[in-house]
């Protein structure tokens, strides 16, 4: 009986279980730059490879004047929104990132791009 202490007392306490894996990140960068009339053109760098995705309406009016791009985000979900009723939105669907034009009601896809992360990391918008 003894013995069994002292050979409990010298044991070694047991590994640490692992840890939850950390998430995969993929990095998104929205940027426009000046189109013909009140439009810009966007372009979406996704984990250092950039889509050209076509034109928006850049300017919006509310109640201290002229608005133009700005980018909302969440962990599976960024849009770059332009003018009143239109944008792009960026969605994590399984491993691929599903770009999606929006215009009023109107929606269609643009592009499907394959990622490793299972959630977004969004970078400043460049003008």
């Amino acid at each position: 009986m003894i013995l069994f202490a002292l050979v409990a007392c010298g044991a070694k306490p047991p590994p640490p279980g692992p840890s939850a894996p950390e998430p995969a990140i993929s990095v998104l960068q929205w940027k426009v730059e000046a189109a013909e009339g009140e439009r810009v053109n966007v372009t979406l760098v996704v984990d250092g490879t950039a889509f050209a995705l076509g034109s928006l309406a850049s300017t919006a009016y509310d109640a201290v004047g002229p608005t133009t791009c700005a980018v909302r985000s969440a962990p599976t979900r960024s849009e770059l929104v332009c003018g009143d009723a239109n944008y792009y939105a960026a969605d994590i669907v399984g491993q691929q990132l599903v770009i999606t034009h929006v215009d009023g009601e109107a929606k269609s896809e643009v592009r499907r791009v394959p990622i490793a992360g299972d959630t977004l990391a969004v970078k400043a918008l460049v003008l």
